[in-house]
């Protein structure tokens, strides 16, 4: 799977519709054959899309590609913006998105492209529709500057969804307690495998160790605290399971090739 580079596709606008005021969906499930942008003003609902499944509400923007059931119900009625459109670019590689929601940190500028698609909603007139044609693609670039900010996102979180039922057991359970000093003996111990029977199997179900994943989730979140905190290191090595700042400093350079102190300078906008 590629996701290098997403500022290079173009979107192509094919239909924008706006409700104000939207209590509930006509389907539970859909199926689109062309892309697909619900970008939420305000309310919340439900989503679920391959694997990907949560809840969408102010500022969320869900993207659905062609041919996958899109699953939800609204929770609180929405003020929803529906956007059909097409992907341009150069590659013959299909797109493959690392996730399906996105929400923008430039909140000011997505209100600002709100509100335009708010008052160009019924218009169809050529220039209308160009306007309207630059406002996704700048949603777009909003969208690509989360994608692309963090360069271990894409690759933080795999699939965990295996043919191994206890294997799915012991990965929730990671999940829940990625960010706490973890025992593997004690994970073993629940599920009555040793640690060595534990390693193996995980390993053979996806592809890691428990020790790999657990260091990926931490790598994932250091690197948004970095980003999205003034945290001090030791302030966010408690936040990610770690003892120290120093220890966490020495594994986060290993793993990302930067030092923290670097990565926050550069990626910090």
């Amino acid at each position: 799977m590629q996701f290098d580079n997403l500022t290079d596709y173009t979107l192509q606008l094919l239909w924008h519709t706006y409700w104000k005021t939207k209590e509930q969906f006509d389907r539970s499930i859909d199926t689109y054959q062309n892309w697909v942008m619900f970008a939420v003003e305000s309310g919340s609902f439900h989503y679920e899309i391959g694997r990907e499944k949560g809840i969408a509400s102010d500022d969320d923007i869900i993207l659905c590609p062609p041919g996958q059931a899109f699953k939800r119900k609204i929770i609180t009625p929405l003020a929803l913006h529906f956007i059909g459109y097409n992907i341009q670019t150069h590659s013959k590689d299909e797109l493959l998105l690392p996730q399906v929601k996105v929400t923008p940190k430039d909140r000011k500028r997505l209100s600002s492209n709100f509100s335009y698609l708010r008052r160009l909603h019924l218009s169809l007139d050529k220039r209308s529709t160009s306007r309207k044609q630059w406002i996704i693609n700048d949603i777009w670039q909003l969208i690509c500057d989360e994608l692309e900010a963090d360069p271990i996102q894409h690759n933080a979180f795999p699939s965990l969804d295996s043919q191994d039922d206890l294997m799915n057991r012991a990965a929730d359970w990671i999940l829940k307690h990625a960010y706490e000093p973890i025992h593997l003996k004690e994970l073993a111990e629940k599920i009555g495998l040793s640690p060595v029977q534990l390693t193996r199997r995980f390993q053979q179900a996806f592809r890691m160790t428990p020790t790999e994943l657990i260091k990926r989730l931490r790598m994932h979140r250091a690197a948004k605290l970095l980003l999205d905190t003034n945290l001090t290191l030791e302030q966010i090595s408690e936040k990610c399971g770690y003892d120290n700042g120093f220890y966490l400093s020495r594994v986060f350079t290993n793993f990302m090739n930067i030092t923290p102190s670097k990565y926050r300078e550069e990626n910090y906008l």
